[in-house]
């Protein structure tokens, strides 16, 4: 019996992005279920990924610490000092900003937003010293800080001011390992929707996987995994995950051909990502999937099955996925998918025009065109 589709509306039919990183004003008005983000280096790719991990999680300060942390701009998290004596010391944080601005500089928020599933949806996001004040009740309460002279700031403190359609939240910015995987979450108020990334990087190692593999064994989307990772090797069988010597639990399968259970890294990077990116997939049930640079890993045979199978998947589990990529490849098997679920996908490219970012979507018919034509939409 065939399993039934889900028809939800999307979580981002389209997105506007202002003051992000290198993204001073970009605007992508028309997203689909499967959404193929291309485009040269510094165009913005995983920004985008980045800005939809920022809005889902409401700007939790763990997803900002780990943004952060991917790109090596944490050091300010491995201060000694819990208190930050000068805005100059806050240069990290400012990385987010377009432009680069200084703690101290009066500088555009950054705006995330999308006309949404139901109702619009809007993050601010902006940086500011904020002292303690207290009314003639004795109440305590935040105010912005007003005065640009170094000494003042050592009686305030920086927070990153967080506006939804739901209110406004202060969080203070302070020493924080970003490798925690629970701070920050205090902060963070209700996730918009569920957001789930697989890294650039193939060759993951698999006991990363482990927690979400725990939420998928024994359930129905385990046979999912299965029937993904025989894409590459039809012989397997089964996969779990299974304690080491160290305490590290780490991925093993079960294949035709071998008497005895091994290591699933032993089939390779190929195979490792394909697992990292269909086990994200059901874990994602419900909202989003990121995957920055999809073709890492995978041979360009298995993309369209791959391809073939994020379709079908994201559909029955209501999975909206956007991933990058710069492979002519992944395109095409992109394309090739997307002609047999008509209306599901989306192709953007963006390029650079000076200091802006412009995006263009192509449709069905015009992505056709352009993979049987070799025009460029990398």
């Amino acid at each position: 019996m065939l399993e039934e589709a889900h028809v939800g509306g999307l979580k981002f039919p389209d997105l506007s992005i202002q003051g992000f990183r290198g993204i001073r004003d970009l605007s992508i008005p028309h997203l689909g279920r499967v959404t193929l983000i291309t485009g040269k280096n510094n165009t913005g790719k995983s920004s985008i990924l980045e800005a939809l991990r920022l809005h889902t999680s409401n700007a939790a300060l763990d997803v900002v610490y780990d943004v952060l942390e991917f790109r090596e701009e944490q050091s300010i998290m491995e201060s000694a000092d819990t208190r930050f004596p000068h805005p100059g010391s806050l240069f990290e944080f400012s990385s987010l900003f377009h432009g680069f601005p200084t703690f101290s500089e009066t500088s555009d928020p950054i705006v995330i937003s999308t006309s949404g599933k139901t109702r619009p949806m809007r993050l601010n996001m902006r940086m500011e010293w904020l002292a303690e004040e207290e009314d003639s009740e004795g109440n305590t309460r935040l105010v912005p800080h007003r005065n640009d002279r170094f000494e003042e700031y050592r009686d305030t403190l920086p927070f990153l001011v967080v506006e939804t359609e739901d209110g406004t939240q202060n969080r203070r910015l302070r020493r924080l390992p970003a490798r925690h995987p629970r701070l920050g979450r205090r902060f963070a108020g209700r996730e918009r929707t569920s957001c789930v990334l697989v890294n650039p990087y193939g060759g993951e190692k698999t006991y990363k996987l482990d927690s979400m593999w725990g939420k998928t064994a024994l359930t129905d989307n385990e046979k999912h995994v299965i029937e993904a990772l025989r894409i590459i090797d039809p012989k397997i069988s089964a996969v779990s995950m299974v304690a080491s010597e160290v305490d590290v639990r780490t991925a093993i399968v079960r294949s035709r051909d071998i008497p005895r259970p091994v290591p699933l890294r032993s089939f390779g990077d190929g195979m490792t990502r394909l697992f990292a990116i269909v086990l994200s997939l059901v874990n994602a049930q419900g909202g989003l999937l990121l995957i920055d640079e999809f073709e890492n890993g995978l041979h360009y045979s298995v993309q369209l099955d791959i391809w073939r199978m994020i379709f079908r998947l994201a559909q029955i589990l209501d999975v909206q996925v956007f991933a990058t990529s710069h492979s002519r490849d992944t395109v095409e098997a992109f394309q090739t998918a997307a002609s047999e679920s008509p209306g599901e996908d989306a192709l953007v490219r963006l390029t650079r025009r000076g200091d802006d970012v412009i995006s263009t979507v192509f449709s069905e018919r015009e992505l056709e065109i352009a993979t049987r034509d070799e025009i460029e939409v990398r």
